[in-house]
């Protein structure tokens, strides 16, 4: 005789069966995070991630396109790198345009928008030639204290994610944010390539002037945001971000605060370590040579520049690095801040790939933002 309930014993059966596995894949995936997150925090696992980052942007440089007449500079030190980015001529006059649905913050009341103008140096691929910028505001722009965000290099849609961690820091405490998108990155990525890729895989002299593009727009966006009312304006960089910022503080007087994060603030740190051979490889291939580019880079670099900021006082600029760092090296980090007199330093125990990912690093913005805006009577 069939029992009539066997249907219901096997289907029972079945579901348990299903609940074992989910259970354990739950715990396996569980495991897997918590492993991940033990591992982010160690020093081997951060500097293994570092290596391969640099690794992958020296192969990107290694198979950029020559120049048939060899590699043109546009600077070769820092006084020609400041003459080529100085502002000339009137302030642009941004044009404005409505904010991705992809770009936009989940939060009332804000007012969101895109800010572009035409850049002072060209480069070769014409999509980066359009400066632009994301706002977000609570009223008219220069009614509040503004902090200009500017991001490092290879920022994406998937990276703007975890930035947005540090902006909404700004807008909670009633500051408006208005984020930077570098040349040949995001918008201003060329057909072909992915964000942050043309940044390298170009000319040398294009390579070279993508740094000065971007220091260009920044000093002239800067004076816009300075011109547009009494409220203070402050900056946060990050990675390359940071170090055109610093480079921005040393000539000109638009900043109030400055927080820099993991800031790259000597580039020959990059190229002479041992995961840039490719990119040596494609000097030599090109006529170049090891100490010119380091040269031309030098003219970036913060450990060894003996301009400092005249208006930007060392009690408004805070640092944020990690203790791991193979990308922004803490030694060389900590040679800037002396020898700039810069005393807030908040140190975490990251890498440079696995920054945004630090509960440390978010709570160590907030205090200084709070102390800055504090000091400016905001």
């Amino acid at each position: 005789m069939v029992d009539p309930n066997a249907h219901r014993h096997r289907a029972r059966r079945i579901m348990k069966r299903i609940a074992i596995a989910l259970g354990a894949f739950v715990a396996l995936v569980v495991l897997a995070a918590g492993a991940l997150w033990v591992a982010a925090g160690t020093r081997r696992f951060n500097e293994r991630m570092d290596s391969r980052a640099l690794a992958f942007m020296a192969h990107t440089a290694e198979r950029g396109a020559a120049d048939p007449a060899g590699p043109r500079l546009s600077y070769l030190n820092e006084r020609e790198l400041e003459a080529f980015t100085r502002p000339a001529g009137p302030l642009p006059q941004p044009m404005v345009r409505p904010m991705p649905a992809a770009r936009r913050l989940s939060r009332e009341g804000l007012t969101q928008e895109v800010l572009y103008f035409p850049s002072a140096i060209a480069l070769a691929h014409a999509e980066a030639n359009t400066a632009s910028a994301y706002v977000y505001r609570h009223g008219r722009l220069g009614e509040r204290p503004i902090v200009l965000w500017v991001p490092g290099l290879f920022v994406s849609n998937l990276a703007l994610s975890p930035i947005s961690w540090f902006t909404r820091q700004a807008l909670d405490r009633g500051a408006d944010v208005v984020l930077y998108v570098p040349p040949y990155h995001l918008e201003r990525t060329p057909a072909g390539y992915h964000s942050g890729e043309a940044f390298f895989a170009t000319t040398l002299g294009d390579h070279l002037n993508a740094f000065a593009q971007e220091l260009s727009d920044l000093r002239r966006l800067a004076a816009w945001l300075r011109a547009q009312g009494g409220g203070p304006v402050g900056a946060f960089g990050a990675s390359l971000g940071a170090l055109e910022l610093l480079r921005l503080a040393s000539w000109d007087d638009t900043l109030d605060f400055l927080t820099a994060f993991i800031p790259v603030v000597r580039p020959n740190d990059l190229i002479e370590r041992p995961e840039a051979e490719p990119m040596r490889r494609r000097l030599a291939r090109e006529g170049g040579s090891l100490e010119s580019m380091l040269q031309v880079y030098g003219a970036f670099d913060l450990t060894a520049s003996e301009r400092r900021p005249a208006h930007l006082v060392p009690a408004r600029i805070s640092v944020i690095y990690g203790r791991y760092d193979l990308i922004a090296l803490p030694a060389s980090v900590e040679a800037w801040a002396r020898r700039w007199g810069v005393t807030r330093l908040y140190p975490f125990e990251r890498g440079h790939t696995l920054s945004l990912f630090h509960r440390r690093a978010h709570e160590d913005y907030a205090r200084v933002l709070d102390e800055d805006l504090r000091a400016l009577g905001r």
